[in-house]
């Protein structure tokens, strides 16, 4: 009799061991499918994050173009007030002028405007930053009589 209650005793034991262990693993996995959620939508985050940063960035350097550009053309206008033989050149804007860290330049040509002799027409390109595989081209063109 004793050895048939020690059996039942055992028996229930493991009855009850093989029910905690199945809500301990229901437990884990579903701990596990939160950890694999949470991480994807931190990944998730982290590429928005990202994208909006490279876009930011992008939109600055467009920006930065621009204004390199108009200056060019100031400066040709000047140049061509003091002496009209000035047929264009290539300008390096340093970072410490843009207040940036990263410097700029723009290519100016002055030629005469197609079948007329008075007019000419200067032509700017503005590249930011002044590098030579990743930069922002801007262009302008503007005709003086």
């Amino acid at each position: 009799m004793f050895d048939r209650d020690l059996t039942k005793a055992i028996a229930v034991k493991r009855i009850v061991r093989g029910k905690s262990n199945r809500r301990l693993g229901i437990v884990l996995a579903a701990v596990l499918l939160s950890l694999l959620v949470v991480m994807l939508l931190g990944a998730e985050l982290t590429e928005a994050i990202s994208v909006q940063h490279r876009q930011g960035r992008l939109a600055e350097d467009r920006q930065q173009a621009f204004w390199i550009a108009e200056s060019a053309v100031e400066r040709a206008v000047h140049a061509m007030a003091k002496s009209p033989e000035y047929r264009g050149e290539t300008w390096r804007v340093p970072a410490e002028v843009l207040g940036s860290g990263r410097p700029g330049v723009a290519t100016i040509k002055v030629e005469p405007a197609a079948g007329e002799a008075g007019p000419r027409r200067i032509l700017v390109q503005a590249y930011y930053p002044d590098d030579p595989v990743q930069r922002t081209l801007y262009e302008r063109e503007l005709v003086l009589n």
